[in-house]
């Protein structure tokens, strides 16, 4: 996948990318029910950029890099998100 590959391409140290991976993980479980399957390989890419932006060589906490990509997500796709749904998983049906 794309997404990976903007991950493990980035020039931070293991420490770092490990906090990243953690990062995107978990953004992705908590926004991915807001889009389809189509969608995922963009959204992902979106939001490992997201991360990636966040990231500093000291970081050591994936939780602001999480709700900083969750936020860059959420503004580049702003009508997945209205509506107080954010974060919500569609049923799948």
């Amino acid at each position: 996948m794309k997404a990976l590959r903007i991950i493990e391409g980035a020039s931070f140290g293991p420490d770092v990318l490990n906090v990243i991976r953690m990062a995107f993980e978990e953004s992705w479980q908590e926004i991915s029910g807001v889009f389809s399957p189509g969608e995922y390989e963009n959204a992902r890419e979106v939001l490992a950029l997201a991360v990636m932006m966040a990231a500093r060589d000291d970081s050591d906490d994936p939780r602001p890099l999480r709700e900083a990509a969750i936020q860059a997500t959420k503004r580049r796709y702003p009508s997945r998100f209205d509506g107080g749904a954010s974060g919500q998983k569609r049923s799948e049906g």
